[in-house]
């Protein structure tokens, strides 16, 4: 029988040592998942917008880059990230088109 987290999480007692924990880490899975289907999302619209000719001073430009600097978790993952592709246009250029292929230590 396999239970899926959520009904797992439904059927520890919230006084339990285990629960606090275990809410915590679905949080982060599921903080995971909205945020590369957000990336997923919002990246073609970005490549489709450099190829249009849309500079990174651009308005349209800086909020999707904005968007895009909110998603990684805070800390060094979000800097590394910034560092990596939301420096420039040409940074931008390299954002992989899915999530899963963003490099360790950038992305969850």
């Amino acid at each position: 029988m396999s239970m899926n987290p959520k009904s797992l999480l439904g059927s520890i007692s919230k006084a339990s040592p285990l629960a606090t924990p275990l809410e915590m880490m679905y949080g982060l899975l599921e903080d995971k998942k909205d945020a590369n289907e957000k990336y997923n999302a919002l990246i073609p619209i970005l490549h489709d917008a450099l190829s249009r000719g849309y500079r990174f001073e651009s308005k349209e430009i800086q909020s999707i880059v904005k968007i895009l600097r909110d998603m990684p978790p805070a800390g060094a993952r979000r800097n590394n990230f910034e560092k990596l592709y939301l420096k420039d246009e040409y940074t931008l250029r390299k954002l992989p088109k899915d999530a899963r292929d963003i490099p360790y230590g950038h992305w969850y």
